[in-house]
């Protein structure tokens, strides 16, 4: 879906909709709890202020960066998302295929609806594998070889879902595995005939990274395989262990303290991923850009540090490597698009955000990646501002 109208993230929002039954939307645009975190890691962005320069010569602007020796076309990475098949059913393929077009890397969610050899297919070159440290510990170490037989050479351990979440638009229309939603819902659904039809005729919704008797799990088995695989003991002697097995890089996701980050990079992390879920997990946390600053002292230049939660404009991405970040990550802008318009829509989505990155660039009289610093804040910020944006 190529419409001239939508021309940005907030465009593919209200456009994914159009497209989606009402409890997918809300499962895609929902949060925790009361949301308050879900919202704050936008506000706090919209909160930071920057310094217009003028008269800087641009004609070498340069977008592009490396992460762990690999190189982007701009600082972005598209964020783990569990089960995008039930938005489209090009699923993570079509996702992770924009990534590689648009100089980017895709990494595969523990939780995805399809393969990680799948993915591997499209996506050899730019894939990052999720994982998580579940307690039967042959199903990790089926995972971890199975990243090393398709050639992935950094793996993201999963650090932010040892407890279990509560997101209340969901419980309300009754999205459990299995799904059991109320009446209405089955009537909303048939008020959205493209999505109905993909789902009959399209990809099957499965828990595909895993598999039973060599099939992959179905969405109404997924309930009893999370609850015997589920470990709340994981810690960092399972990260410790891992470190010494895996000789590619190793990231960790879920980062939100400067003390975690700290022990992080002393059992061996290359890179610290800041995130808090995008909201979804655990409510009433401070937004990432808030914590990212202290992150960065903690980490003291041994590790590279992404960030991911609220990035919904280009000068989000301009404003968090300027606070420290290698990187910044996306999950529910290429959601969006992925529901809206498929494949070609996810493309669109790097495109809009690479043009807003280049341009806030400019505008902030910054040439390189490498430039960006607190100086671009109006005030000359050292970090987020502390005051809450939040009523």
């Amino acid at each position: 879906m190529r419409n001239k109208w939508i021309v940005s993230i907030d465009d593919y929002r209200k456009a994914s909709r159009k497209q989606l039954p009402k409890m997918i939307s809300d499962y895609l645009e929902g949060g925790a709890l009361d949301e308050t975190t879900m919202r704050a890691n936008e506000d706090r962005f919209d909160a930071l202020m920057l310094r217009q320069r003028s008269m800087v010569d641009l004609r070498g602007l340069n977008t592009s960066t490396t992460v762990l020796g690999h190189s982007l076309a701009m600082p972005l990475m598209v964020a783990p998302m569990g089960m995008l098949t039930i938005f489209h059913p090009g699923s993570d393929p079509a996702v992770a295929r924009a990534a590689v077009r648009a100089g980017s890397i895709f990494i595969h969610s523990a939780w995805a609806g399809c393969s990680l050899e799948e993915v591997a297919k499209v996506a050899p070159d730019n894939l990052w594998a999720q994982i998580a440290f579940w307690k039967d510990p042959a199903e990790t170490a089926s995972y971890i070889s199975r990243a090393r037989a398709v050639g992935v050479e950094t793996l993201v351990v999963a650090g932010d879902v040892g407890s279990s979440s509560k997101r209340e638009r969901d419980l309300h229309h009754g999205l459990s595995m299995p799904p059991r939603p109320p009446v209405a819902d089955y009537f909303n659904a048939a008020t959205r005939p493209s999505w109905l039809w993909r789902w009959l005729t399209g990809r099957k919704m499965t828990y595909g990274n895993y598999q039973i008797n060599g099939r992959p799990l179905r969405m109404d088995e997924m309930n009893n395989w999370m609850a015997s695989n589920k470990n709340p003991g994981a810690n960092w002697e399972d990260f410790a262990r891992l470190r010494s097995e895996w000789k590619g890089n190793l990231v960790i996701k879920g980062i939100m303290d400067a003390e975690d980050a700290a022990r992080a990079v002393e059992e061996g992390a290359d890179g610290i991923f800041v995130s808090n879920h995008g909201g979804r997990q655990f409510d009433s946390q401070p937004a990432t850009i808030d914590v990212l600053p202290s992150i960065v002292d903690a980490v003291g230049g041994r590790a590279e540090i992404y960030l991911d939660g609220g990035i919904r404009r280009g000068h989000d991405i301009v404003k968090a490597v300027a606070l420290g970040a290698k990187a910044a990550l996306a999950g529910r802008p290429f959601a969006y698009a992925l529901a809206t318009g498929g494949e070609p829509a996810v493309d669109r989505v790097f495109g809009i955000l690479q043009e807003e990155f280049k341009g806030a660039m400019g505008f902030v009289g910054k040439s390189s990646v490498a430039d960006l610093d607190s100086s671009i804040f109006a005030g000359q910020a050292q970090s987020a501002p502390t005051e809450s944006v939040l009523i």
